[in-house]
């Protein structure tokens, strides 16, 4: 049987009470209810009497599972839940460290400086080298900044691959150095 359930920020949004329809029987569940198998009619009229509400959890099932709950106490959680996870899913981005190829030490230093806090927070980093005008000619001599921004690194992290020129950009993913430091 299809679902009609509404999409609510990304959550499905269960039929409720009278709005479950076309089962003749399903298996009950919630807090301090026996799991069993009754009629839609009497878990309607359970939920009603214990002053909840009866919400379809898995029409997949057969019999379909019912939950007696509190409606919104049961959306709360759901959207706790999800939120937790989209937490979880974008918990680790990738920062971004501007360079450029006439870069003095001391602002160099700085820079790794912050990213190694980045690295350590388990943070990738990307470190973007741009070129600009007659820089572009002399590409190799102007990733000398780049190198020694990676050399500066290597006690907390290593390049995930070799540096990658794009356009007018030359750019290479730092990730955490595993294990100890090579000697």
């Amino acid at each position: 049987m299809a679902i009609n359930n509404k999409k609510n920020n990304g959550l499905f949004v269960p039929r409720v009470n009278n709005e479950i329809k076309g089962w003749t029987r399903v298996r009950i569940t919630g807090e301090g209810i026996e799991s069993k198998v009754v009629s839609l009619y009497d878990a309607k009229k359970l939920a009603f009497e214990t002053g909840l509400d009866l919400i379809e959890i898995n029409t997949n099932e057969d019999p379909p599972i019912m939950r007696v709950a509190d409606f919104s106490k049961y959306m709360f959680e759901q959207k706790k839940r999800k939120k937790e996870q989209d937490r979880n899913a974008r918990s680790n981005p990738v920062k971004e460290v501007q360079l450029s190829v006439n870069i003095s030490q001391n602002d160099l230093l700085i820079k790794a400086r912050k990213a190694k806090g980045f690295i350590e927070d388990g943070n990738k980093v990307r470190v973007i080298l741009s070129f600009r005008g007659r820089e572009l000619s002399r590409r190799e001599e102007g990733k000398k900044s780049l190198y020694a921004f990676i050399v500066e690194m290597e006690d907390v992290a290593v390049p995930e691959s070799a540096p990658k020129d794009e356009g007018n950009h030359t750019i290479v993913i730092l990730k955490k150095r595993s294990g100890k430091k090579l000697q």
